[in-house]
């Protein structure tokens, strides 16, 4: 069973956090506040986190199972079409969500390619193994958690390959330089860029989610686009006005 809280009325948007965090790390940092204005908010806990804390079996804990969260809550909810945000692990399984349910419409990602951990397979073993370090000398369960979807992570294919991609229904951002990612946003958004820098999308701050996009433009594309150039900060000052 899946522990969810619902806020604001609207069409539904339901968020996804990260691992070692919970539903109520939405509300704390102020997303719910804002979104539920214009929104109906849905906020739940993955498996093995919040008030789903305790002993996991690994196979609860795969991309695929923990993506059965989100499906619960839509079959519960007796939701019919919705959008879907997640940050790092709950953005993984948003990808997985949106190769398979057609009753997803956007999808924006934060902090999360769709590309297989197994890119990552190293890192991925390394943060398991320290994991499983602190679980051993704290004697948390969570820690245990955490060391089990880092491993059981690398057993997911990615999701490149099976969404159909759409401009209009998918974002995602990221922060670390990745040549691969820069090229991409390039290709796809270096027009929306420019239009938004001559205060051509100002009309985006009607609402919350477009006023969101733009910052992002704004703020966190001009890095990809401008690597390692003193103009990748020269819309820093537009995007703080608008927040």
């Amino acid at each position: 069973m899946t522990s969810y809280l619902s806020f604001g009325s609207g069409p539904s948007l339901i968020l996804g956090h990260g691992m070692a965090q919970n539903k109520k790390s939405w509300i704390e940092t102020g997303w719910v506040d804002r979104l539920s204005s214009v929104r109906t908010v849905h906020v739940f806990d993955f498996e093995g986190h919040g008030s789903n804390e305790g002993k996991i079996d690994s196979n609860k804990l795969t991309v695929p199972e923990m993506t059965k969260n989100i499906d619960y809550l839509i079959e519960n909810l007796g939701i019919n079409d919705f959008d879907y945000m997640g940050f790092s692990m709950g953005a993984r399984a948003g990808f997985e969500l949106a190769s398979k349910n057609k009753k997803i419409n956007k999808l924006i990602s934060l902090g999360m390619h769709p590309g297989s951990p197994k890119l990552e397979e190293r890192r991925f073993k390394k943060k398991s193994l320290a994991m499983k370090k602190l679980g051993d000398k704290t004697g948390k369960e969570n820690y245990f958690t955490y060391s089990k979807i880092f491993n059981e992570a690398l057993s997911w294919e990615g999701a490149y390959k099976k969404i159909k991609w759409k401009k209009e229904n998918h974002l995602i951002v990221m922060g670390e330089k990745d040549d691969n990612f820069d090229q991409l946003i390039k290709d796809k958004f270096k027009d929306d860029h420019e239009k938004a820098t001559l205060n051509e999308y100002d009309d985006w701050q009607d609402e919350p989610l477009s006023t969101l996009a733009l910052v992002i433009l704004l703020d966190q594309f001009s890095r990809n686009l401008y690597r390692d150039n003193k103009k990748a900060f020269e819309f820093d000052h537009k995007a703080r006005l608008i927040v």
